[in-house]
């Protein structure tokens, strides 16, 4: 499947989670201090990924098999990220009221490949992250996703092998999608599990790197 198509679908995705809460917002509130969501006005996270030769659609699939990138384009991703939370939404439905936040998370990442030294990779963008689970009395819950841009001082090698013949660019779309776990006890300590998803060589072609991976997330 062509990429722009992957892509149209999570911007859908992403515009899904946020349009309803917006058309429906009996009240908005852009301060991080909303009364009533024990939420931090800062997250800080740590996490290693491994890059991956998995589609962007492969990690929503019940069939889902993680096929990592071996030999000189393979390796791990060193992330490292600041989130500022903006404010939340007030999305009442069925009786029931949600509060998505809306969130800027800011990363910096150290690619480290099998074949050549690390690199950084900057990557800026625009999140909503949903917190209202019925289960999160048991285990705390949040899941985020979220566009922007990224920019690598390098090209990442997976990217040229897949797409020998074509120029790729450093500059990409990022869609960071993210899971958090976290006791009810101790909600601030959060068990991370993500997805960094670039886009192909000019923003909107063929192409991509999909990186899995794990962390730890600290809301101050």
């Amino acid at each position: 499947m062509p990429s722009s198509s992957r892509h149209l679908r999570l911007i859908i995705a992403f515009l899904a989670l946020l349009v309803p809460s917006l058309c429906a917002a009996a009240s908005i509130c852009f301060s991080p201090h909303c009364p009533g969501d024990g939420q931090r006005d800062w997250a800080f996270e740590v996490g290693i990924a491994m890059i991956t030769d998995n589609d962007i659609e492969d990690f929503a699939s019940p069939s889902f098999s993680l096929q990592r990138v071996h030999g000189p384009s393979g390796g791990n991703i060193y992330t490292f990220t600041a989130t500022r939370l903006l404010g939340h939404l007030k999305w009442e439905i069925g009786g029931h009221t949600f509060t998505p936040q809306l969130e800027v998370p800011l990363t910096l990442e150290v690619v480290d490949e099998n074949s050549r030294a690390p690199f950084l990779d900057f990557n800026a963008s625009f999140a909503v992250r949903w917190i209202d689970f019925p289960w999160n009395e048991y285990v705390s819950t949040s899941f985020a996703m979220g566009v922007g841009l990224s920019y690598s001082s390098q090209v990442y090698l997976a990217d040229i092998e897949r797409h020998p013949d074509e120029d790729r660019s450093k500059m990409k779309i990022n869609f960071p999608i993210q899971l958090t776990l976290a006791l009810p006890e101790y909600p601030q300590h959060q068990f991370l599990i993500f997805v960094a998803h670039q886009s192909g060589g000019h923003m909107f072609d063929e192409g991509g790197v999909n990186s899995l991976g794990f962390g730890y997330r600290r809301g101050f």
